[in-house]
């Protein structure tokens, strides 16, 4: 075991930079329902929860439901701290090229030990499904596939190598994709057992007792795709939390809702529309830097109406830049200028012409995406380009976009580590539907280098990927709650974590 030159020591202390503080519809039916407040008895021990949208694999329902039945060695609590898991104290070693984590005494649910043993085969299997978490966390034989670097040197002790020190790596291994489980059907770990159908999922507390990181004795997590519903069921103290898996319905929370129930998440995410870089008009990166300089993002922010969703040109929000993005050359007149010029200059894109060209955007039902989407639209009409909006639920734009059969799609993409160069991973070549050499090549070597270099080589590797946008990067994404006040322990922040087992539930209402 590498355990030379140890640096630190680490117990349930926050890592640096995180848990940072923050400050349509049916209106009047909805409000007369809030006014009218009833107050039907609940069991002080059952947290239901409503998740707006349709259930599926990739959606928040189903991490909420992960975060309570995949145990990891270390996890996140409510305000985005890392705390222990199954992990009860670590420590990096070797120059922060090792970490040494010590197991705590857990036993599985058929009686027998947990062993570090069976933690490295969990990670070998994640290593096999190509985990996106053990690539950002820099684990040795990650990326590139290759002998995994982590090991078991003694029962109850890991000791996970790294290619290069990861400041970042403690938030990535709270990721429920890196749970520690028996291949197939098998005893768990885990606090909860999970039941039901995909739309009322009802988890069940193992033990009898609660404990910090298992408080309710029950949780629900429901999906609904209507927000109205959903919100009128909160107003009836039928469901506990209302959560938006996105910006969906928070239009119709900010109309009725009493503002002290009203919680919101500036995440470390971009809000934007992914833009299919390999076929169709858009494969010509002069079309989508022209897109890209006709949206004038300061209307959109004040048409939104919130300061945390503030204006996002870039792949990266400010929030995860290590220095301030310059001030625009040109103003918006200029920009128009500019791109009326790039369109011009090259007649087989079609500009100009009659009938108009006409670009597809897929996104997900809301009157809040719709909003944002016919301010987008008109911008871009200025130019002679028409944007037709094709709805879809998000299941079905993922899988759309994953065959590259669509024009611009919306993403609301997110992560609950503020880690830029996982952010910008997605569009590397073959990761996405674009490509840049000249950004990977960029990329590559920020990934390669020491810790102090990195943002300066990744800055570089943006502003390259923006000469032709992947995307057309629009404002800072949400996540919006609706949280009764029986819940105690929900806490806004920019990771968006909000663990349901880790809120106790009250009597009172």
């Amino acid at each position: 075991m590498a355990a030379t030159r140890a640096r630190k020591l680490w117990f349930p202390t926050a890592l640096p930079g995180y848990g940072w503080p923050m400050t349509g519809g049916k209106p009047m039916a909805l409000a007369a329902l809030l006014l009218a407040s009833c107050t039907a008895p609940q069991d002080a021990s059952r947290l239901t929860t409503t998740v707006i949208g349709t259930p599926w694999s990739g959606g928040l329902a189903a991490r909420l439901e992960a975060e309570a039945t995949q145990p990891t060695l270390i996890a996140h609590d409510g305000s985005g701290a890392v705390v222990p898991g199954l992990a009860s104290s670590w420590r990096f070693v070797d120059d922060d090229r090792a970490l040494i984590l010590r197991l705590r005494p857990m036993k599985w649910s058929d009686g027998t030990t947990l062993t570090a043993g069976e933690v490295v085969a969990a990670f070998g299997r994640a290593a096999k499904r190509r985990e996106p978490a053990l690539d950002h966390a820099g684990v040795i034989g990650a990326t590139p596939p290759g002998k995994l670097g982590v090991l078991a040197p003694i029962s109850r002790v890991v000791e996970i190598r790294l290619t290069t020190p990861s400041p970042l790596l403690l938030g990535w291994l709270a990721d429920p994709s890196l749970a520690v489980t028996r291949a197939g059907p098998a005893p768990t770990l885990a606090d909860y057992r999970a039941a039901g159908p995909a739309t009322r999922r009802t988890l069940t507390r193992r033990d009898g007792v609660a404990s910090d990181a298992a408080r309710p004795a029950t949780i629900v997590i429901a999906s609904d795709p209507d927000p109205v519903a959903a919100i009128a069921s909160f107003s009836r103290g039928t469901t506990d939390i209302v959560i938006g898996d996105g910006l969906a319905g928070l239009g119709e929370a900010r109309t009725v809702a009493r503002p002290q129930t009203l919680q919101v998440d500036a995440l470390w995410g971009v809000y934007g529309y992914v833009a299919n870089g390999l076929k169709g008009p858009l494969s010509d990166p002069r079309l989508r830097l022209a897109l890209d300089l006709a949206t004038d993002r300061q209307a959109l922010a004040a048409r939104v109406g919130l300061a945390a969703m503030a204006p996002v040109d870039g792949l990266l929000p400010a929030s995860l830049r290590a220095t301030p993005a310059a001030p625009p050359v040109l103003d918006m007149a200029g920009r128009r200028l500019l791109a009326r010029q790039l369109l011009m200059a090259d007649p087989l894109l079609g500009v100009g012409t009659r009938p108009p060209l006409r670009l597809t955007l897929l996104l997900p039902p809301g009157h809040d995406h719709r909003v944002i989407a016919e301010q987008v639209a008109a911008d871009w009409q200025a130019l002679g380009i028409t944007l037709v909006i094709s709805q879809a639920d998000a299941a079905t734009i993922a899988d759309k976009v994953r065959r590259g059969q669509f024009d611009l799609a919306l993403t609301e993409a997110s992560l609950a580590v503020p880690d830029a160069a996982a952010l910008l991973a997605r569009w590397r070549c073959g990761a996405g539907p674009s490509c840049n050499e000249a950004a990977d090549a960029l990329f590559a070597a920020a990934r390669a280098a020491p810790p102090a270099d990195r943002p300066a080589l990744l800055a570089a590797a943006e502003a390259k990927w923006m000469e032709g946008p992947p995307m057309i990067p629009l404002l800072t994404p949400l996540r919006w709650a609706l949280v009764s006040p029986r819940v105690d322990g929900w806490s806004a922040n920019h990771a968006g974590s909000h663990p349901l087992a880790r809120l106790a539930v009250s009597a009172r209402r």
